[in-house]
């Protein structure tokens, strides 16, 4: 025997070996997952009920009118409703003596700005009459810029 022939008896992992055995591992595994799926046993929980549902009775607890409830309680309404207001807000105009001004001379230095407020009321109404109102909430949402009013009240007199 030659050297070669020694080595090829001894070497069973080739790529041809290798190849062989994965398809036969996966077709092996197909075999089962097919059998499985049309031949396996399918199990049923579930039970067919031979009574009809209508005649089943589901509790002893006596039975209730929902419709007579309903226009019984709809009778007194309460309702309560929100509504959001937006209020302007005037400014102030404050005055400061100035000596350095004539007297008698108005400067404004400063002009005014009106502000806006949100006001958040909740009314409540029985059978469509208001029986009650409540301010929930105040929001400024642009201040107000007070107006600066300079008044002269130095020792010249203005012309």
């Amino acid at each position: 025997m030659k050297a070669k022939d020694k080595k090829k008896k001894y070497i069973f992992f080739t790529l041809k070996n290798i190849i062989i055995f994965s398809i036969a591992v996966i077709s092996i595994f197909y075999i089962i997952i097919f059998y499985h799926y049309y031949f396996g046993e399918s199990v049923v929980y579930a039970t067919e009920v031979s009574s009809p549902v209508n005649d089943l009775e589901l509790s002893e607890a006596e039975k209730i009118d929902i419709d007579s409830y309903i226009q019984n309680n709809s009778k007194e309404a309460i309702k309560e409703e929100y509504t959001v207001e937006e209020v302007e807000l005037e400014f102030i105009t404050k005055y400061k003596n100035n000596a350095s001004l004539p007297k008698g001379t108005l400067q404004v230095t400063q002009e005014g700005r009106k502000g806006k407020q949100q006001i958040t009321t909740k009314k409540t109404y029985e059978n469509d009459a208001l029986i009650s109102e409540e301010q929930v909430s105040a929001k400024i949402t642009k201040a107000a810029v007070n107006k600066i009013v300079e008044v002269g009240t130095g020792t010249r007199k203005s012309k």
